[in-house]
């Protein structure tokens, strides 16, 4: 759970640096999940450090990463930040490529898209001239959201340009922001390794579950931009949830009434 400094700065500038969240022992496991989990799903598209992979990490093969979305330390903060009924939406692998330019992942407007929380952790050590996530700190809201899209826009600004958060981190920290929050990364090698896990609002109004529908439908083409067309976007080994988990139980049921999963 987050302190209350913590939660002010989280309400306050959209994100929260979460040192040492892992232990030495899970950063090694999570770093062996990450290179033979994207190895199998891209046996036939090796990584050559052209384009990005990416992977969500639910099924048995990546056992670590298939529990992290139930794990107190990422699931109870969810809670804490969007209410007890917050879903658990995946956690994914990232192999990267070259910068990536600012933006926000979701939008501002409720009634166009849904919001939430994303945690992502690297696993090497990462600063300013290598990759860090920058976040531009109260881009969350408005008026701030749209003043920075129109000085991206206008000013034509490449990542460095623009005033920002840089957050430094070693393998175990872990970084939570609003899927709302502008944020970039600079100076990375080929091949970076991030990881997240993600969590949506859940929505109370006509129009927030219009939006969330939406956004239930964009993620489902993801797999088709990484070509990998065929997978299942959640592993069956996940929807079967074989332990019972109560919470998991609960996110298969909304995620099936917003249409991110045809049955449970």
């Amino acid at each position: 759970m987050l302190n209350e400094s913590e939660l002010r700065h989280y309400e306050t500038f959209g994100f929260v640096v979460l040192k040492e969240l892992f232990t030495a022992d899970e950063v090694a496991t999570l770093s062996d999940e990450f290179d033979s989990g994207l190895a199998r799903a891209y046996a036939h598209r090796p990584f050559d450090g052209t384009e990005r992979h990416w992977l969500m990490m639910l099924g048995p093969d990546t056992p670590l990463f298939a529990t992290l979305l139930e794990d107190p330390r990422f699931a109870e903060v969810a809670e804490q930040l969007y209410g007890e009924d917050v879903i658990g939406i995946g956690c994914d692998a990232n192999q990267y490529v070259g910068n990536t330019h600012w933006h926000p992942d979701h939008r501002i407007d409720p009634s166009e898209d849904c919001f939430g929380v994303k945690f992502a952790f690297y696993l090497e050590p990462v600063d300013a001239e290598s990759g860090a996530l920058r976040l531009i700190p109260g881009s969350h809201k408005n008026p701030l959201h749209d003043d920075v899209r129109w000085s991206r826009d206008e000013m034509e600004a490449d990542v460095p340009d623009l005033p920002a958060f840089v957050c430094d981190s070693e393998p175990g920290d872990v970084v939570a922001f609003d899927m709302r929050t502008w944020h970039a990364s600079w100076g990375g090698s080929n091949g970076r390794r991030m990881c997240t896990c993600v969590y949506y609002n859940n929505p109370r109004t006509p129009e927030e579950e219009a939006a969330t529908r939406k956004r239930a439908e964009s993620n489902k083409k993801t797999l088709e931009r990484f070509h990998r067309p065929d997978d299942p976007y959640y592993h069956p080994s996940w929807v079967a949830n074989p332990d019972g988990n109560p919470r998991r139980r609960k996110w298969l049921y909304r995620l099936s009434e917003l249409g991110f999963l045809e049955t449970v």
